[in-house]
């Protein structure tokens, strides 16, 4: 039997929470997204890309800038946004999620590629 390596703790030290939109119409039948509900709160690794990196996110997404390192789940998809109450900046960062990177080797953790200063309220699905 194969044993598999998760990833360590050490690096996950923010708490963050993952959030999904709740998509309603408005009177002319438009999508919007009314609210945001808590998916889950995990601890994550929040990485700035590199100049090197983030032009190798380009070519999915021109406007990727952080990655953000979570175990390995299954409900995570790249229409959910993440919260970072961050302490030193005395408020939170909300970030986008361009998309979700499974780490297949051991199934041990995801990364996703966020964008940083996502909408926070209504707007389009």
């Amino acid at each position: 039997m194969r044993k598999t390596t998760g990833i360590k703790a050490g690096p996950l030290i923010h708490r963050i929470t993952i959030q999904r939109p709740v998509v309603d119409r408005d009177d002319s039948g438009a999508p919007f997204v009314s609210e945001w509900r808590e998916v889950a709160e995990v601890w994550a690794a929040i990485e700035s890309l590199s100049g090197r990196e983030w032009l190798a996110s380009a070519e999915f997404r021109s406007d990727v800038t952080t990655r953000i390192r979570i175990r390995w789940r299954d409900d995570i998809d790249a229409s959910m946004r993440v919260l970072y109450k961050n302490p030193r900046m005395g408020g939170t960062v909300v970030y986008g999620i361009a998309a979700v990177l499974p780490q297949f080797v051991g199934m041990s953790e995801l990364h996703l590629m966020c964008t940083a200063g996502a909408v926070t309220e209504g707007g389009q699905p």
